[in-house]
Formats: C-alpha cells, sequence, structure tokens
C-alpha cells in the first residue's frame, strides 16, 4: 500500500516530465480503473476455485516485476509513455486477480468474529498510507528524481511477496470437490443469483453506487471548490490539507470501525453514513469558510468509509468462502464504476451551473441513497441472519477460549 501510494505520486510526474501533456497524464488514471471493469467477472471465479495464496504472492511479484521495468529502461535511456501506458495497464491487470483472492482470504484467515477488526485494521493502513505516502514521494522526488523513486514502489511488492510467504495457511476455509471442478460462467451464475437472493447484499450494493457515484462528483471538483467557493488561491498549501482531511476522516473510519460494527447493526450504520455524508455535502454546498470545509470534508470522508467497509464486511460474512472473491469483485466493480461517472456528471453540472449546484445534486443523491438503503433493510432478513451467524460464531470462540483456560 505504501509502495503504491508513492507510486500514485511519482509515475503521473514521470509522464508529465515525458510528455508534457495533462491530457496524457490523467490518462494514467483511467488506465487503472478499465482491468477491473474488464477482468473482474473472471477474477473472482478464478480466485474462488484457484489457489488464493498464489494468486496474492503471485500478484505482487508480477506488479514488482512490471513497475521495476520503468526505472531499468529509464537508466538504459529507451523508456517511452507507451511502455509506462502498458505496464500501468497489465501492473493494474495482475492487481484486480490478487485484489479478488484477499476478498476470500481475509475471512478465511481470521474467522468471522475478528473480521471487523481486520477490515478496520486494513483500511486505516490504507489511509495511513494515502497520507504519509504522497510525503515520502514528495522527498524522493526532491532527493533522487521521480523515474528513480519507482524503485521503492518495485520493492514494496517483493517485501509483500516474501512477508505473504510465511503465511502457511491455505487462504481458504474446507470446500467440497464440486466447488472446485465448477466452471467460471457456474461460479458466476451463482455469486449473481446469490447477490439477488440476499436482498441486504444487493440494498448495499445499490446504495454503494448511489455513494461512489456522488463521492466522484465531491472528489472530482475539489480543486474548483477551494479556489472559486472558498477562496484559496491555486497554488495555496491549503488545497493540499483538504485532501489530507480525506486521508484524516478515512483513517479515523478505520481505527473506529471494529467498536461500531455488528451485523445487526447494517440497517442503521449504512443508511445513517450516507445521509450523514449527504448532509456534509449539502454543508460544502452552501459554505464559504477553509475551515468549515476542512472539517466537513474529514467528516464526509470518515461517513463515506465507514458505509464502503460495511458493504465490505457484510458481503465476506453473508457468502460461502467460495463466493466471497466473486461476490466482492463485484461489489467493487460497482463501486469504482460509480466513480468515473460522478465525476463527469459533476463536470458538466458545474460548466453548465457551477460547482455548488454539482455538490448539491451529489448531496441529493446520497440523501437518497441512504433514505432507500433504510427502507429497503428495514424488510430485509439477511442482516439478522448473518448477525445470528456471527454471534453463533463468537460465542462459539468463547467458549474454546475458556475451554482451552480451563
Amino acid at each position: 500500500m505504501l509502495g503504491t501510494a508513492v507510486s500514485s505520486v511519482v509515475l503521473p510526474l514521470v509522464v508529465y516530465q515525458t510528455t508534457g501533456s495533462a491530457a496524457q497524464t490523467g490518462a494514467l488514471f483511467a488506465l487503472r480503473v478499465v482491468p477491473y471493469l474488464v477482468f473482474g467477472l473472471v477474477a473472482g471465479p478464478v480466485a474462488d476455485r484457484g489457489d488464493r495464496r498464489r494468486l496474492i504472492i503471485g500478484g505482487n511479484l508480477v506488479e514488482g516485476t512490471l513497475v521495476a521495468t520503468i526505472p531499468i529502461a529509464h537508466l538504459l535511456g529507451v523508456l517511452t509513455i507507451g511502455q509506462i501506458y502498458v505496464v500501468a495497464l497489465l501492473a493494474a491487470t495482475a492487481f484486480v486477480f490478487s485484489d479478488a483472492a484477499v476478498f476470500g482470504a481475509v475471512p478465511a484467515l481470521v474467522g468471522p468474529e475478528r473480521l471487523a477488526a481486520a477490515n478496520g485494521f486494513l483500511s486505516t493502513l490504507s489511509a495511513g498510507s494515502e497520507i504519509v505516502g504522497p510525503v515520502i514521494a514528495g522527498a524522493l522526488v526532491a532527493a533522487i528524481g521521480a523515474t528513480n523513486a519507482i524503485w521503492i514502489d518495485a520493492a514494496s511488492f517483493f517485501a509483500a511477496a516474501a512477508v505473504q510467504s510465511t503465511i502457511r495457511s491455505s487462504f481458504r476455509e474446507p470446500r467440497d470437490a464440486s466447488a472446485v471442478a465448477e466452471g467460471i460462467r457456474a461460479t458466476l451464475r451463482r455469486a449473481s443469483r446469490f447477490i439477488r437472493s440476499d436482498r441486504t447484499v444487493a440494498t448495499l450494493l445499490l446504495a454503494g453506487f448511489g455513494n461512489s457515484f456522488a463521492f466522484g462528483t465531491v472528489i472530482g471538483l475539489l480543486v474548483p471548490y477551494a479556489v472559486e467557493e472558498i477562496g484559496v488561491p491555486a497554488d495555496d498549501g491549503r488545497i493540499g490539507l483538504l485532501y489530507g482531511a480525506l486521508g484524516v476522516g478515512s483513517l479515523a473510519a478505520g481505527l473506529l470501525f471494529a467498536r461500531v460494527f455488528r451485523p445487526g447493526r447494517i440497517k442503521v450504520l449504512t443508511p445513517g453514513a450516507l445521509v450523514l455524508a449527504g448532509g456534509l455535502v449539502a454543508v460544502l454546498a452552501a459554505n464559504t469558510r477553509w475551515v468549515t470545509a476542512l472539517i466537513a470534508i474529514a467528516l464526509f470522508a470518515w461517513a463515506i468509509m465507514t458505509a464502503v467497509i460495511v458493504g465490505i464486511t457484510y458481503r465476506q460474512l453473508a457468502a460461502p468462502d467460495d463466493l466471497r472473491s466473486s461476490v466482492n469483485v463485484i461489489g467493487r466493480m460497482i463501486a469504482w464504476g460509480g466513480q468515473p461517472f460522478g465525476a463527469a456528471a459533476g463536470a458538466a453540472i458545474s460548466a453548465t451551473a457551477d460547482v455548488p449546484t454539482a455538490y448539491s445534486v451529489a448531496a441529493v443523491i446520497m440523501l437518497v441513497s441512504g433514505v432507500g438503503a433504510a427502507i429497503a433493510l428495514r424488510t430485509a432478513d439477511g442482516g439478522r441472519s448473518a448477525a445470528a451467524a456471527y454471534e453463533r460464531r463468537l460465542d462459539g470462540r468463547v467458549a474454546d477460549v475458556r475451554d482451552a483456560g480451563q
């Protein structure tokens, strides 16, 4: 995570230094999203049917090797923008398969009673990396240059693979032979039936799309909002602090998640987080003060990330082990799919009206998503059944520990 956070700053800088084109630099971001939308439906079943341990470790080794070719080509004087694009595309494709495997591996490694704590901790690490990584990236660029700084990202993948190879678990729960022999299409059909049959999962996915759509609008217009609405100059460091507030809010969500999450609270947690986020975006739309914006954005990020982790954790708890990767990859595709649409819609609205109008539309979408989720979850029984299973496993774990102590 830390290496990728460094590279997320450094690699666009390398592209810009190579081409001088803002458009070609921006295209690099799109390349990271495309493989997930193209290969996600294949990666989920492959992770459910195959060896998750090899997918995770192998994915890191492949990404590390691909990323290392950029500074090597630079040293040889043959680095081109085409190579950077190809590396970004192939590395993102490898990530799709390893990420799918992680979705299934984490519940198998920690058990349902520790899953909320594990996901909260992983979210904390991610948010912390996104805060610290750009700072490290800036220092590395100043000290050794942008292209050489990419060595850090390459090394991080190999270090991750080495550490992960020490885990001796199979990264999955016991399964029957029929699940192993099942084809990709059959697995996808079962995953689709599962999502349709579990009203809680389906509701969280639909609410997640509205969440990510509105999030894309807010983040995509954050710089114009800072400059045009709260009067921060374009070269003012306070714009960076606004982005930093997003990381702080996400960090807080990860740290607090295990304390607030229970499957039985989903019908309150997810709608509440979405309604809160919508209200905060409405505050931003009407606000002209920088300090208020800083606080609102931090709380907004906390609410958004809480809703995201709730969705992931519930899907992992509710889905059987041989469908966890497939179900969660579909969820990730829906979430990532909403952000570019939201960013494009926000740009179109702000071009014809203004940024506060775009933020007001985003606030309405979040509020509607939250209210709709509250209504749908009130009558869904998935949360109650998952809660009962969770509590049974937790009670069993406590009994095992008590027996061991005696």
